[in-house]
């Protein structure tokens, strides 16, 4: 067998097994004061050089075809006043160009996809910074010396972590992005596991609607608020950005301060869509509407939708939708607020109606908990399963109403 077909016939093995697994993303912290001066120059210089780099493909792709781009040791750097000179690359290893070519040729595959949808697009930019570099083989661009310490292509010396200690030893390692954020050097590690057959908790199934005054409500009645405001300290830091010269150091700092309170805030959020996520997994089905967020911004919910994370949890459950039967995305074009979930009624809603009476059969619910459990109705429908009425709910919504 020739090296080819070992390659071939390991790609489809490996292929196979990926169908009984599921992907987990595990994250490590580089610790800042364990780094030697020679490791710190070397992990800021494998970002700058892939900044080169990165930049040196986009500006021979302006009047040539990308793909006649060879990967060397030197690049040409622009200078601020236009002029060109040549750069060696000393730090970043060969595995770690392919990944930046390979990352530039996918971004303008993806524009390219875009526009045949007939979406605008523009061109991608010159990079100032460079924040993620993928680390493709396990073994070779990164390797696991022990629960604290690893080992990264081209960095002198183990590197000690804090985090290693949550990986589960049965766990098959794949690749992984060296991350440089303003709150210091991360790994973000892809592993493999066996999938786990999981049980519904709560034997039951959830519409859920999704709202402004109300971020999240549950056809089950329950109703979960979300809202992670800007802090007081990200506001002082704009402030002082507004004050700062454009170009000084100190405008720099500041830049990097306020990049550090935005990367706390979606650490926040990023935690309570988890959280969420994992309160949902409990039940049979979890079904929601495919709603128009995007359009929601531009009206004059802009500020509540920023600062709430539904975005997120849509995201979540629709992805999900694509490996899980359990989470189903209904179209938007049925109309959920306007329909009777008793007799299927439908009839006009202004948004400051926030009762819906049925004058069919004499219904009288909270609006949101009506679309919710329309919502689940339709849902249930679509995967032939009778919807189980929870009257002790509907009796209680109906009681607090009248």
């Amino acid at each position: 067998m020739n090296k080819n077909d070992k390659i071939r016939q390991s790609f489809l093995e490996t292929r196979n097994r990926r169908k009984t697994q599921r992907c987990v993303v595990y994250t490590i912290k580089l610790v800042q004061n364990k780094l030697n001066k020679k490791q710190q120059e070397q992990l800021k210089m494998l970002f700058v050089e892939s900044k080169w780099l990165a930049n040196d493909i986009l500006n021979f792709s302006e009047n040539q075809p990308i793909n006649d781009y060879k990967i060397t040791n030197f690049v040409n750097y622009k200078n601020k006043d236009g002029s060109f000179e040549t750069k060696e690359l000393k730090y970043i290893g060969s595995q770690m160009k392919q990944s930046v070519y390979t990352d530039i040729i996918g971004n303008i595959k993806g524009l390219k996809k875009l526009k045949d949808h007939n979406h605008k697009v523009g061109k991608i930019k010159y990079k100032s910074d460079y924040k993620s570099i993928n680390l493709k083989q396990f073994g070779v661009t990164y390797k696991i010396i022990d629960k604290n310490n690893v080992k990264i292509q081209n960095i002198n010396g183990n590197l000690y972590t804090k985090g290693l200690k949550q990986i589960p030893n049965d766990v098959e390692f794949a690749n992984a992005k060296l991350l440089n954020t303003p709150k210091g050097y991360y790994l973000a590690i892809t592993c493999y596991k066996k999938k786990e057959e999981l049980i519904p908790s709560i034997n039951e199934s959830i519409g859920i609607d999704m709202g402004i005054k109300n971020s999240l409500i549950m056809s089950n009645g329950k109703i979960i608020n979300i809202s992670i405001q800007e802090t007081d300290k990200l506001k002082k830091l704009q402030n002082q950005l507004l004050r700062k010269k454009k170009g000084s150091k100190n405008r720099y700092k500041i830049i990097h301060k306020i990049q550090a309170e935005y990367q706390h805030i979606n650490n926040k959020k990023r935690d309570i869509t988890n959280k969420i996520f994992a309160e949902l997994n409990q039940y049979q089905h979890v079904i929601i509407q495919d709603e128009m967020l995007t359009k929601w911004k531009e009206t004059y919910f802009g500020k509540q939708i920023q600062h709430s994370i539904l975005g997120r949890i849509k995201s979540k459950i629709v992805e999900a939708s694509k490996s899980n039967k359990k989470y189903i995305v209904i179209s938007k074009k049925y109309k959920t607020t306007q329909m009777c979930c008793e007799c299927g009624n439908i009839q006009p809603m202004k948004l400051s109606d926030r009762t819906y009476e049925c004058p069919i059969c004499d219904n009288i619910i909270d609006r949101d908990i009506n679309s919710a459990k329309n919502i689940l109705k339709i849902g249930l429908e679509r995967i032939e399963l009778k919807p189980v009425e929870s009257k002790s709910v509907k009796q209680e919504a109906t009681k607090s109403l009248v």
